[in-house]
């Protein structure tokens, strides 16, 4: 991506910004396999000043696999300032811990299994100007409203992956969508460019994320009600 692009894109953002949803927000997802639930995703944010933290709790039970996630980017430009992730599966996790400085991403991979001597790897990433992380992308949708048929462009890194790819987030459709929680009328947002691909669906009126749907698999995330009050 040119700098002119990821500068449009930056100063794109901020204009559309609801500064009321950039101080905090959260979307707390059942994660459902072939129309069964399956587990959770809890992906949510608070800023603090010049930063807003990034977090995410995810589980899918019946693969043993669950995933916590802790991030730091610059509330101006959403640019990434550092990523922790803990990712498990059966008895192993993999650890991953990335600093960004000068457009590189500097770390280190390691696989912790038991029985095995660790196996790590260091990252030494160059970062296109303008790069934010994965994560970034949901935040993105959720308080920087699109309006139909309108995109942003970008680069992300992942982590996980330790890669680089070209993403373009696209408003497609206007769409009601039933979920556990209620039937809720959306625009669904295409992410496509990165690995997986996923369709986004963003609550017209609430601006929540109330479905992900990713490409490829019969795996979807669905709002779940309110959990009842005590008493």
């Amino acid at each position: 991506m040119s700098a002119t692009m990821a500068d449009a894109q930056v100063e794109d953002w901020r204009s559309r910004a609801d500064e009321a949803a950039l101080q905090q927000g959260e979307a707390h997802l059942g994660l459902f396999y072939e129309g069964e639930q399956d587990g959770f995703m809890r992906l949510g944010w608070y800023r603090r000043g010049d930063e807003i933290h990034i977090y995410d709790r995810s589980m899918w039970a019946s693969r043993e696999l669950y995933e916590t996630l802790e991030g730091r980017v610059e509330t101006a430009s959403l640019a990434p300032l550092e990523f922790h992730i803990r990712l498990h599966q059966a008895s192993n996790y993999y650890q991953i811990d990335v600093a960004f400085d000068d457009d590189t991403a500097t770390g280190e991979r390691r696989l912790v299994a038991p029985g095995q001597d660790d196996a790590t790897r260091p990252v030494n990433q160059e970062l296109p100007e303008g790069t934010i992380a994965r994560a970034t992308l949901f935040l993105l949708a959720a308080v920087a409203p699109l309006e139909l048929g309108q995109s942003f462009a970008m680069d992300w890194y992942e982590p996980t992956s330790d890669s680089v790819e070209p993403v373009v987030l696209t408003a497609a459709e206007q769409v009601d969508v039933e979920t556990p929680a209620g039937v809720f009328t959306t625009l669904r947002l295409e992410q496509r460019g990165g690995e997986p691909a996923n369709d986004i669906f963003v609550d017209i009126e609430s601006g929540r994320i109330v479905r992900i749907d990713i490409a490829g698999m019969p795996m979807q995330f669905l709002a779940l009600p309110e959990p009842a009050e005590a008493g």
